[in-house]
């Protein structure tokens, strides 16, 4: 039997899964969400975990990911993939799970905390009345414990706005004496008006964004809660574009040289390139990240130790990096200075 990761994805799809297609998947959502847990933590966010253990948190928020119905369908992964997922290269097809578990991972770390915090319930209850009572200005529902912005036809398949994205740019348009509809109408705006993500959001993790931007505010952190938002511009509407025209570019320099001399395979290069942006993104968006070039590249190499990293991939790696990077940055002052 096949069982590689597109293989065993085929079978979950089909419903033609065998109980170790199912434990080893489990595992692999397992370590993405433990890595995005204890990535969390070190972000100013180690308030939320301090009375948990994040190998618990980390069975308990993957758990939703494989509900079933009474034909024993995977519903989560049903919706998410598609079939014509299953033609992708394994590394992109692992970082599409990636994605879906760490959106899975932000959904639960806010129901876990909102249900044992009373001001976030006050808050929740200020947004529903906000909408029944149609203040914010625009159409919205909630459905499923989701603010609905707008309906999209192939919902869920793009990726939830990241929480520190929203609130960078929810901060740059909060004044002090605005109230919940205001600031719901801006929230609901920056969703409205962009196309990288879903046009909705869960309610818990909305009302503690707006929470945590106006304690910034009154704490006069102002300038600091606003300091994201050219930074999360860029990566929405500019910074992950660019990087991908970089990594094209260095790939069709360095990687077409690496095939034809037989230095890796198409599989290989597309891991060394998927992990080299990665480190890239990581270092312009959360230069305070405590993740290594190592965690990043294990992400899509299965049972890598970090002797066989630091001696068979890291010189090729930090080279594919430099590459990029310094196109990257070429390329923003030809088109910014």
């Amino acid at each position: 039997m096949d069982n590689s990761f597109t293989a065993i994805l085929a079978r979950l799809l089909n419903t033609t899964y065998s109980r170790r297609d199912i434990n080893t998947t489990v595992k692999l959502c397992y370590t993405h969400a433990l890595m995005y847990l204890k990535m969390k933590s070190k972000k100013g966010s180690s308030f939320l975990f301090r009375y948990d253990r994040l190998e618990e948190l980390a069975w308990d928020f993957i758990a939703d990911l494989f509900q079933k119905d009474e034909q024993e369908n995977l519903i989560v992964f049903q919706t998410y993939f598609e079939r014509s997922d299953l033609e992708l290269p394994i590394s992109k097809l692992k970082i599409k799970l990636r994605r879906l578990v760490f959106s899975k991972v932000d959904d639960n770390i806010h129901r876990h905390y909102g249900e044992k915090d009373p001001s976030l319930k006050k808050i929740i209850r200020n947004i529903k009345l906000a909408v029944r009572e149609q203040k914010c200005g625009l159409r919205v529902c909630f459905q499923n414990g989701t603010l609905i912005v707008e309906e999209e036809k192939k919902k869920g398949k793009k990726p939830l706005m990241p929480p520190d994205f929203l609130q960078a740019r929810l901060c740059a348009r909060l004044g002090e004496q605005m109230q919940i509809p205001e600031t719901l109408a801006h929230s609901i705006d920056i969703l409205l008006h962009q196309d990288h993500y879903r046009k909705e959001y869960p309610v818990v993790s909305l009302a503690r964004i707006i929470r945590e931007s106006f304690v910034s505010l009154q704490k006069g952190q102002h300038e600091e809660c606003v300091k994201p938002v050219a930074e999360s511009n860029i990566l929405i509407e500019e910074f992950d574009l660019i990087l991908q025209e970089s990594k094209h570019r260095i790939k069709d320099k360095v990687g077409s040289r690496y095939l034809r001399i037989g230095k890796m395979d198409r599989d290989e290069l597309e891991i060394y390139f998927e992990t080299a942006s990665d480190i890239i993104k990581n270092n312009f968006i959360e230069p305070h990240s405590s993740l290594s070039q190592f965690d990043q590249m294990q992400q899509h190499v299965d049972d890598l130790d970090y002797d066989q990293f630091r001696n068979d991939y890291r010189p090729v790696l930090e080279y594919l990096v430099k590459l990029i990077r310094d196109d990257l940055v070429d390329t923003y002052r030809k088109r910014w200075v």
